[in-house]
């Protein structure tokens, strides 16, 4: 009988394959999740049962994937800062597109990425109030160091052609970043529904044309360079 049981057993069909990709999808639900109830409730007042109980898991799931409610905070701001770089990459290194369009379709993706997602605006916040120290807040003036590198060479190239005036690489990176993290704050904080194509037209004409008319712009371009 236990060499019929164990013959039987042999001739069993497999069962169903394991998903390769189920963790993956399972990692990012959560992750999606967490972000929402972290900008709703806080880190501090966030309990991971609400995560758990909202992805349709047990407890020990969500600590199988993340070991602390730190960890999972965090992995879910990188997880926000990674597909924002993404999507600004995507329009910035796209060489098939005008160099210009490039320019403005990557501050356009970066308000749409927050107009779309606008918990993470609550999440890098929180970041820099119980994480100060973890590292520099690349979403204030967004860059990984291979993304820079490209970056400055596509800027490089609109000022060699002339397309862009002679401009110190860093001041144009810190002036722009300002402008956009400062729009996308002012939407959150006062509950903005602005179009992000819209805003980014509105900021393109103030950067490229200025506020001065012709004659005062020649007049304070002369007083710049004395």
């Amino acid at each position: 009988m236990p060499l019929k049981r164990t013959h039987a057993a042999v001739l069993r069909k497999p069962g169903r394959p394991k998903d390769p990709h189920l963790e993956l999808r399972r990692r990012a639900e959560i992750l999606a999740v967490a972000a929402s109830v972290f900008a709703r409730t806080g880190y501090a007042e966030t309990d991971v049962q609400v995560v758990a109980d909202q992805v349709g898991v047990g407890k020990g799931t969500i600590y199988r994937y993340f070991p602390t409610k730190k960890a999972l905070f965090l992995a879910a701001v990188d997880q926000g800062l990674h597909e924002l770089m993404h999507a600004v990459d995507a329009v910035i290194l796209d060489e098939g597109l005008p160099a210009l369009e490039r320019f403005g379709g990557a501050m356009r993706a970066y308000l749409r990425f927050f107009a779309a997602r606008p918990e993470m605006v609550e999440l890098f916040i929180q970041e820099r109030a119980v994480f100060r120290d973890r590292h520099q807040p690349l979403y204030f003036a967004p860059k990984f160091d291979e993304r820079c590198e490209a970056t400055d060479r596509f800027v490089l190239g609109l000022i060699s052609c002339g397309i862009l005036r002679e401009l110190k690489l860093e001041d144009l990176r810190d002036v722009l970043s300002d402008l956009l993290y400062g729009t996308i704050l002012t939407n959150s904080f006062t509950g903005r529904k602005a179009d992000p194509t819209i805003q980014t037209d509105n900021i393109l004409n103030i950067v490229f044309l200025g506020i001065l008319g012709d004659r005062e712009r020649r007049k304070y371009s002369k007083r710049a360079k004395s």
